[in-house]
C-alpha cells in the first residue's frame, strides 16, 4: 500500500478533488489552510499581505496499481497552465495498515 501526499494551492483544490473522485479513489484526508514556504520558486503561501494565499494537503492511501494511474492523472492535470502557475506537489511513501 502507498501513501500519496498531494499539496496544492487552495485555488486549484477543487480541480484536484475532481481528479481523485473521478478515478476510483474511495477516500482521502484533507487539510485546509496549510502554509507553505518556498525559497526557490517564489510560490510561498503564508496567508499574509506579503505572501497571500494558502494551500491544501491531501493524504491518499491506495494500492500500487492505483498509484501509477493517479500519478499519470496528476501529471496531466499539471499540464494546465493555471494549475502549473498555482502550484501542485506530490510525494509517495510506503504505508502499512496497522488497525
Amino acid at each position: 500500500m502507498k501513501m500519496f501526499w498531494i499539496f496544492c494551492n487552495e485555488s486549484v483544490a477543487e480541480d484536484l478533488m475532481d481528479v481523485l473522485n473521478k478515478n476510483g479513489i474511495t477516500g482521502y484526508f484533507v487539510w485546509k489552510n496549510v502554509l507553505f514556504r518556498d525559497n526557490e520558486s517564489g510560490k510561498t503561501h503564508w496567508d499574509d499581505a506579503i505572501y497571500p494565499g494558502k494551500d491544501w494537503a491531501f493524504m491518499v492511501f491506495c494500492d500500487d496499481e492505483d498509484v501509477l494511474v493517479l500519478k499519470e492523472k496528476l501529471e496531466h492535470l499539471e499540464e494546465e497552465p493555471y494549475i502549473k502557475q498555482a502550484g501542485i506537489k506530490a510525494f509517495i511513501a510506503e504505508a502499512k495498515k496497522v488497525m
